[in-house]
C-alpha cells in the first residue's frame, strides 16, 4: 500500500502522466467512436448539418483550438512557476504541480486535439458523415473551453501567497493524519519490555547493512512488509536514514540483525522496501511541509522581496502545523509482532527537531525586525501550550525562544524595541532577559 501510495503522489506531480493519458485516450477514442456511427443514430438535434466539407471543417477547428489553448494553458503554468519560484520559494513549485486541475486541463485539451485529428483522418470525401464522431468531438471542445475557464480562475487564485501557503500547510495537516510508522506490526503492549529486548537483540552480534543501491531522497518505507520479512526470518531491523532526508550511493538504510539461512533474501526486501526518488515526497514527510513554510518565511524577510506579512502567515502556518503534530498521538517507533517480539526500529522527526527545522533560520533573520520576533515569541509559546504533554517537555521550545530574546535585543537599534522584545519574552514565557544582555545592546 505504501508503495502505492508513493506511485500516486509521483503521478501528481508529474506533469505528463494527465496528459499522456489523454492524449492515448483520444487516440483510442479517435479509432473507436467513428465504428459506432453504423450502429448508433443520433438525434437530428445533435447531429451535424452539412457534408463531409462541413464536418472536416469543424474538425479542422477544434484541432487548431485545442492544440493553441493547450500552448497558452502551459504557458500560464510557466508562468505561474516563475513568480511562484521568485516571490516565494522553489520548494512551493509541487504545490502548482500537484494540483489535478492543471494537468486535466493539458490532457483533456491535447486528447481532444488527437480525437479530432484521427476522425478527420478517417472521414472520407464522398462518404457519409460521421455524426456521432463529430459531435462527440464538438462536445469534447467545449467542455473544454468551460473546463479552461476555471483553470483561469484557479491560476489567478493560486498566485495568492496566502492560498500557496494553505496547500502547503494542508499537506503537512495530512501528513500528521497518517504518522509513520503506524500500520507497520502493532505496537509494544510493554514498551519497558520491548524495548530492553531490542536492545538485546542489537547487541547479540554484528548487524548486516542495507546500503542504498543510488542516491536519492528517502522518499517512503514500506514498513508493513519489513516487519512481515522480519517475522519471515526471525530478524530485527532498525531503520538508520528518516523519510525526506537524503542517502548518498551506498550510506546505510537500515541494519539488520538475522542469523537464519534467509538472510540474503531478508537484506533484499528490506532494500527494496527503502523507496528513494530524486525529490522530496509528502507522503508520511511532515518536515517537508514545514521546510516549505519556512523557506516562504525567509523569502519574505530577504532585501529583495521584503514582504513580512507573507513571512508571518507563512511562521502562523508552521506554528500551527506543530501545534497539532504535537496534539496527535505518536506512533511507537518500536514495532513488534503478534507474539510481541521486536520486529522494526523505525525513526522519524520529533517535535525537536521540526522546532528547529521551523524556527531555527527564520528567526535569525527574524530578529531585525522587532514585531515579527514578537510573534514567532508568540507562535512558540502556543506550541508550548497548546501542544499537550509532548510540548511541556520541549526544551527546544524554550532554547529557541531565548535565542531570539538575546539576538533581537542586541541587533534592535533603540530601547524601546528592546523593552518590546523583553517585555515579550517574559509574559510569553515567564522569564525576563537577561540585563546584561539589555545592557549590552
Amino acid at each position: 500500500m505504501t508503495r502505492v501510495r508513493t506511485w500516486i503522489e509521483f503521478a501528481r506531480h508529474s506533469f505528463w502522466v494527465l496528459p499522456a493519458v489523454g492524449i492515448v485516450g483520444g487516440i483510442g477514442a479517435g479509432i473507436l467512436v467513428p465504428v459506432l456511427d453504423d450502429v448508433v443514430d443520433l438525434p437530428s438535434a445533435l447531429a451535424v448539418t452539412g457534408g463531409p466539407d462541413t464536418a472536416r471543417a469543424v474538425l479542422q477547428v477544434i484541432v487548431t483550438v485545442a492544440v493553441s489553448v493547450a500552448g497558452i494553458s502551459f504557458s500560464v503554468i510557466v508562468v505561474a512557476l516563475v513568480l511562484a519560484s521568485q516571490q516565494l520559494s522553489p520548494r512551493v513549485l509541487r504545490s502548482f504541480q500537484r494540483h489535478p486541475l492543471n494537468q486535466v486541463v493539458l490532457g483533456l485539451f491535447l486528447g481532444t486535439a488527437a480525437y479530432a485529428l484521427y476522425v478527420l483522418g478517417a472521414l472520407g470525401g464522398d462518404e457519409a458523415v460521421p455524426e456521432l464522431s463529430v459531435a462527440l468531438a464538438m462536445l469534447a471542445a467545449g467542455l473544454s473551453l468551460i473546463l479552461f475557464v476555471g483553470f483561469l480562475h484557479h491560476m489567478v487564485r493560486s498566485l495568492n501567497a496566502s492560498a500557496v501557503i494553505r496547500r502547503i500547510a494542508a499537506d503537512g495537516h495530512r501528513a500528521i493524519e497518517l504518522p509513520y510508522p503506524s500500520g507497520a506490526g502493532a505496537e509494544p503492549d510493554d514498551p519497558g519490555e520491548a524495548e530492553r529486548a531490542a536492545r538485546a537483540r542489537a547487541e547479540s552480534g554484528t548487524p548486516c547493512e542495507v546500503r542504498a543501491p543510488r542516491a536519492g531522497y528517502l522518499a517512503s518505507v514500506q514498513a508493513a512488509d519489513v516487519v512481515k520479512a522480519a517475522c519471515a526470518a526471525d530478524a530485527f531491523v532498525e531503520q538508520r536514514v528518516q523519510i525526506g532526508n537524503f542517502a548518498v550511493t551506498g550510506a546505510v538504510l537500515a541494519n539488520v540483525w538475522c542469523d537464519t539461512p534467509e538472510r540474503d533474501a531478508l537484506l533484499d526486501r528490506v532494500c527494496v522496501a527503502f523507496v528513494l526518488n530524486e525529490e522530496r515526497m509528502v507522503d508520511n514527510d511532515v518536515a517537508f511541509p514545514i521546510r516549505q513554510l519556512a523557506d516562504v518565511a525567509l523569502k519574505g524577510l530577504s532585501p529583495g522581496i521584503n514582504d513580512p506579512t507573507t513571512s508571518e502567515n507563512a511562521m502562523d502556518s508552521v506554528g500551527d502545523t506543530l501545534v497539532r503534530f504535537a496534539r496527535e498521538p505518536a506512533a511507537s517507533m518500536l514495532r513488534v509482532d503478534d507474539a510481541g517480539t521486536p520486529r522494526l526500529r523505525a525513526t522519524a522527526p520529533q517535535l525537536d527537531d521540526l522546532v528547529t527545522l521551523g524556527f531555527d533560520q527564520v528567526r535569525r533573520d527574524g530578529a531585525r525586525r522587532p514585531s515579527f520576533a514578537v510573534r514567532l515569541l508568540e507562535l512558540l509559546a502556543a506550541v508550548r501550550d497548546q501542544g499537550g504533554e509532548r510540548a511541556a517537555s520541549c526544551e527546544e521550545i524554550e532554547r529557541q525562544a531565548r535565542a531570539l530574546c538575546e539576538h533581537a535585543c542586541a541587533v534592535a537599534e533603540i530601547d524601546a524595541d528592546r523593552e518590546l522584545i523583553a517585555d515579550a519574552f517574559e509574559a510569553l514565557h515567564g522569564e525576563r532577559a537577561r540585563d546584561g544582555v539589555l545592557a549590552a545592546s
